[in-house]
């Protein structure tokens, strides 16, 4: 949070000075647009899954970046097994078992 020392003699310009350093908005910006990118490569790797064709595609972009795109894939697929995971505990046993006959009907 941005601070100043209010006892400044000084009326004319008041200096803010960021926890180390840091702008907690510049942070927070950065936080959205991670997660939001996040979000996409999800949806972008979930449609190639569909396809059939999600292990291909991530080995040739993975060889061709040098990056390890599996990796994140399997990390954020855990993460999102976990979230839904304790979102469908919260629910009650009725709620649980409705939310399945909707699923197994192809109705959610």
């Amino acid at each position: 949070m941005p601070c100043y020392d209010g006892r400044s003699e000084s009326r004319e310009r008041i200096e803010i000075q960021y926890v180390n350093g840091v702008n907690p908005n510049i942070h927070s910006n950065l936080i959205n647009e991670n997660n939001y990118l996040e979000a996409c490569l999800c949806a972008i790797i979930t449609e190639l899954e569909k396809k059939k064709i999600a292990n291909e595609i991530i080995t040739k972009a993975s060889r061709s970046g040098l990056l390890n795109i599996m990796s994140f894939w399997l990390e954020h697929s855990k993460k999102d097994k976990t979230r839904i995971s304790n979102e469908f505990h919260s629910f009650s046993e009725h709620e649980q078992s409705l939310i399945r006959k909707l699923i197994i009907n192809g109705e959610l």
